[in-house]
């Protein structure tokens, strides 16, 4: 399927797709998105909450949340459109569609605004507002008209050239010196009207520099805020609230009352009026065709053809017969992941301040490798807030749920939730006080299976007191728990790290920090001097790598713990900063920064999530860094990352943020002593490039020796994680001439050797 097919026009000549980027981020974060092949990357977004529906050239298109879909309706044919291919943002907040110039018109809620169409633009434009103006600069509505776009937002209006690409004229809602937004805007007969806060407002387009004041009210309609307005027949059509009023060119009048108003909408000559559950359409003489109910609730209504189409909240494109959406998970909320093999699962609820239930009751999702499938909150006994979700790792289909809401709700706080334990998708033991070592109040942080197939759990606020216990059930079956006398409050347990016997749970709140214990003793890594000199008591994450170094974050930062298990058991210890060298001077990494997480891949490389700053991809020691992924650099939705998840067998790793999950595909993978499929890319190397050949395939800690056609040696190096990587200099340091150069690589104990070969072309 051609992804520019919406460009198709009669002729049959087809458009390449291009997009012009306007965003208000620097050049450098513009070059800086090029860091990696998108490739890579891909999304796991919910297509569900549609927003807008257009019918293009013969394709229906739908605006999501995070991304674009169009279908067709002859084919069935669907595809996404997100930041993966084509966008530049999350968020979508309006969407439109020039017939004229074939643009497709996409703003977002921080402000930016693509346009996707048939030129080869890529300008970096921001909309020109003043420096007193500091509201949100959210993109309402784009209304295209002629050469020019209407730009509705929370400033006011803006005026945009798409010939020349580039704003013309801004001008400021204001009454009284203060600021309201305008939510839509339509041009009939070169005059602006728009829909505001504060009632309808007209100005000749022309005209439109003029200062607000000259903007004029019609008489008769009401200075509620309205919501909508359209162009139908010559006519306008603009609803506050739940009435709709018309315009005729002379007149405004009542056009009818209609409860749980939701959208106006028009395509060709019917005008749809969409409500909670229904939409109504009208011919082009405002005489009512029919009125099509549905059972899901609806943003947006469209009749293309003979069949009028809803935008659900919850089920995507309806038409009455199926639901016409892209596979993804129920919605976007996403506070922990985890995958294994093709499977993912994820837990969308979370805690308030890593303490207050969010009451957050939409179960937990997942992608059992064909599809996505949503175990709802009725299922577990209408358990809130699922923030950890623990897979066997030898058995797939067992799965353990941990709920951080103890109750259904407030009002029946005599039910106790706790955890659950799932067997192949259907729900077969709930723990609490009442039938295990769980103490009563069951906030659940997360649990962990170690490899004799013990369960360990992080539960806090227990009791009256606010206690926090590491419970653990083993794998015979019997439960023990104690209490790591955490300071009264730390309620935010997270998922527990488990190491030779030991289970260390990370505690965000407070000044407890991390606890450590076999179920025996208990001992803390904190901010004392002498208890690990952590930079803040706060602890988010932690993760033990391949060599048994801890690695802690904190909410000012990164520290690392050698031998933690004898430095616990010293009774005096510090942890260390990571010190990397930057021109010349010693500097710790990620110093006053929220690590939320920290996974190790088959390399030994150390993924770290903050919650400001994106992800940190770095090398083994720490000292390098891998790569650094942002919203702007990269496909990322959001620099805030709850959580990580590592696919060990294919490298593939998550990212659970607070605007939905994505992922990127890693070159790293857990690996054994033979050798798999050994490839090299790129190969041929072409001039102009200036990054790493990378060797797949290779077994763990493989010696990978490069000569050249005499056999020269010109580089070695050792396989982690099954790669292997050279920058194409030689041992002197200096790029190597143009040639074939041999690999030559065997496993550890050289039982096994192998061969490849890599041109060069300078």
């Amino acid at each position: 399927m051609n992804k520019n097919r919406w460009f198709e026009k009669d002729n049959s000549l087809m458009f390449q797709l291009k997009f012009v980027w306007f965003f208000t981020f620097s050049l450098v974060s513009f070059i800086g998105f090029s860091q990696t092949n998108n490739d890579r990357w891909e999304d796991h977004f919910s297509y569900n909450n549609i927003r807008h529906i257009w019918e293009i050239n013969g394709f229906i298109f739908c605006s999501a949340e995070n991304g674009l879909f169009n279908y067709d309706p002859n084919s069935g044919e669907l595809e996404k459109i997100s930041k993966v291919t084509e966008l530049n943002d999350v968020g979508i907040s309006a969407f439109s569609y020039s017939p004229e110039l074939d643009f497709l018109l996409v703003g977002y809620e921080r402000g930016e605004m693509d346009i996707l169409g048939p030129d080869e633009n890529h300008n970096l434009l921001e909309i020109p507002l003043h420096q007193s103006y500091t509201g949100s600069k959210i993109v309402n509505h784009i209304f295209p008209y002629q050469n020019t776009a209407i730009i509705s937002g929370e400033f006011g209006l803006a005026s945009f050239s798409l010939e020349e690409f580039e704003f013309m004229e801004t001008c400021y809602f204001t009454q009284n010196s203060v600021y309201f937004g305008v939510k839509e805007s339509v041009v009939l007969n070169d005059v602006i009207y728009a829909a505001s806060d504060r009632g309808i407002f007209s100005h000749a387009l022309d005209e439109f520099i003029a200062n607000f004041t000259s903007w004029t009210q019609p008489a008769g309609l009401p200075t509620s805020a309205f919501q909508q307005i359209v162009v139908f027949q010559g006519n306008l059509v603009a609803a506050t609230g739940n009435t709709v009023y018309r315009f005729d060119g002379n007149n405004w009048t009542n056009f009818g009352t209609f409860q749980g108003l939701r959208d106006l909408s028009v395509n060709g000559n019917v005008l749809s009026i969409t409500q909670t559950n229904s939409v109504t359409n009208y011919n082009e003489t405002f005489g009512v065709l029919e009125t099509v109910s549905f059972t899901q609730t609806l943003n947006t209504g469209l009749k293309i053809g003979n069949t009028t189409y809803g935008g659900s909240q919850l089920f995507g494109l309806i038409n009455n017969l199926e639901e016409i959406k892209p596979d993804g998970p129920y919605n976007n909320k996403s506070y922990s992941i985890t995958a294994l093999g093709n499977q993912i699962w994820i837990a969308p609820g979370g805690m308030n301040n890593y303490n207050s239930p969010q009451q957050n009751a939409d179960g937990f999702f997942h992608f059992n490798g064909t599809e996505w499938i949503h175990n709802t909150s009725e299922e577990m006994l209408n358990a809130k807030d699922i923030v950890d979700i623990e897979v066997n790792p030898m058995d797939s289909t067992e799965i353990y749920v941990s709920s951080w809401f103890e109750h259904p709700s407030w009002n029946e706080s005599n039910i106790s939730i706790g955890m659950f334990k799932f067997k192949s998708g259907q729900m077969v033991e709930h723990y609490n006080h009442e039938n295990s070592s769980l103490m009563f109040r069951e906030r659940i942080g997360g649990s962990t299976l170690d490899e004799d197939g013990n369960l360990w759990i992080g539960q806090s606020y227990v009791g009256t007191s606010g206690d926090t216990y590491m419970v653990r059930k083993t794998a015979s079956g019997n439960w023990e728990s104690i209490d790591l006398n955490a300071a009264y409050g730390t309620a935010g347990s997270r998922k527990p790290v488990v190491y030779q016997g030991y289970g260390f749970l990370p505690l965000p709140r407070s000044q407890s920090g991390l606890k450590v214990t076999n179920m025996q003793e208990v001992y803390t890594i904190n901010g004392q001097t002498n208890s690990g000199n952590l930079p803040a008591n706060e602890v988010l994450g932690v993760a033990m790598d391949q060599d048994g170094i801890l690695w802690i974050g904190t909410t000012l930062g990164l520290r690392v713990l050698y031998n933690p298990i004898e430095a616990v058991q010293s009774g005096s210890f510090q942890a260390e900063p990571v010190i990397i060298e930057q021109d010349g001077i010693p500097e710790a990494v990620l110093t006053d920064v929220a690590v939320t997480d920290i996974q190790i891949d088959g390399a030994n490389q150390k993924w770290v999530a903050t919650d400001t700053g994106g992800v940190y991809c770095f090398s083994e020691d720490g000292t390098e860094t891998v790569y650094h992924f942002t919203a702007e650099n990269s496909p990322l939705p959001s620099n805030r990352i709850n959580k990580i998840k590592i696919e060990m067998t294919t490298g593939v790793v998550y990212f659970a943020t607070d605007k939905g999950v994505m992922s990127f595909r890693s070159d790293a993978v857990t690996v054994g002593d033979a050798f798999g499929d050994v490839y090299s890319y790129p190969n041929p190397v072409r001039p102009g490039f200036n990054g790493d050949v990378t060797i797949k395939g290779l077994p763990n800690e493989a010696d990978v020796r490069i000569v050249d056609v005499v056999g020269n040696l010109v580089f070695k190096t050792k396989a982690s994680g099954g790669v292997a990587k050279w920058d194409t200099r030689n041992m002197n340091g200096k790029l190597v001439a143009s040639g074939i150069y041999l690999v030559l690589m065997s496993n550890q104990d050289a039982t096994e050797t192998k061969q490849t070969k890599i041109a060069i072309v300078r």
